[in-house]
């Protein structure tokens, strides 16, 4: 049976498995993480009153299915909540004997996932790319434009996710530190800060207020954080450059591994400051004689 998925089935199905985890809560949650092997048949365990949620480190391009199916009413072994265009999707055992089966395309690369009847059914499973995950100086080179604008969207839908889908966000490290940096007009407090281990990033919420009566205009892409004696520069920055007078803003950015590309594996329980670099709108440039 070829699985073809749509967004309005996707999220009538997330309520009803939001549901389920709620009437299941006391029941103990098994945590996975696997890497990303398209030589690997991954056995999956599921149940019938609780979801599994699997992740991917980005969007999914395709997900084609046996034996499961995007509709309740239509009948199916497993039930499947998926949006297109997210990186994870949720399953459940509609049956005591359920078995069924999806190959995920991800990347150009297709992943063979099998689901089985269990009483230790998995709560969530996280796959990584294992390239990202090691430990040699070409981290950061890894680590592309294109995953880290995916960590970004995942920090700033965090909450909306943890809301529908709390085991698809238990994998994501979290802190809402308060951290305050003092400059003369403005402050910087760091709201919230997130952990994305096998990428080794930190991303920072920031809340920018300006107390003065001219705008502050600053350079998003050198922001920084020191923590300890170490600067870490921003691997990805999303902020307007802007904080209008008397007036606050929000940016986010992000720190990867450390400055000579290995991993820092910095904890999100560190005090940060934030580093903004202002620039001053009336500079005239200086050409040589």
């Amino acid at each position: 049976m070829e699985l073809r998925i749509h967004a309005v089935l996707g999220l009538a199905l997330a309520l009803l498995f939001t549901s389920a985890g709620q009437a299941a809560g006391k029941r103990p949650q098994v945590i996975k993480q696997f890497p990303l092997d398209e030589r690997t048949v991954y056995e999956i365990p599921i149940g019938p009153d609780v979801p599994t949620t699997l992740m991917f480190p980005s969007a999914l391009t395709a997900i084609e299915g046996a034996n499961i199916s995007a509709n309740p009413d239509t009948p199916a072994p497993v039930l499947l909540a998926y949006t297109p265009g997210r990186y994870f999707f949720s399953v459940r055992a509609a049956d005591p004997n359920a078995k069924a089966a999806v190959n995920v395309v991800w990347k150009n690369r297709t992943f063979v996932l099998r689901f089985f009847v269990s009483k230790e059914p998995y709560a969530s499973v996280t796959f990584y790319d294992d390239a990202l995950a090691g430990r040699s100086a070409s981290l950061q080179r890894r680590v592309t434009p294109e995953v880290l604008l995916g960590l970004l969207d995942r920090a700033k839908s965090f909450r909306i996710v943890a809301q529908q889908y709390p085991e698809a966000v238990q994998q994501i490290e979290h802190a809402a530190p308060g951290d305050v940096t003092l400059y003369k007009d403005f402050r910087v407090t760091v709201e919230e800060v997130f952990r994305f281990d096998p990428e080794d990033t930190l991303v920072f919420k920031l809340k920018l207020e300006n107390s003065g009566e001219s705008e502050v205009i600053y350079q998003p892409q050198r922001l920084a954080a020191r923590i300890g004696q170490n600067v870490y520069h921003a691997s990805i920055a999303d902020a307007s450059g802007i904080i209008p007078p008397q007036a606050a803003a929000t940016g986010y950015f992000a720190i990867t591994g450390t400055p000579h590309g290995g991993r820092a594996n910095l904890s999100i329980k560190n005090r940060v400051s934030v580093i903004v670099p202002r620039v001053e709108r009336d500079a005239s440039l200086v050409l040589p004689e």
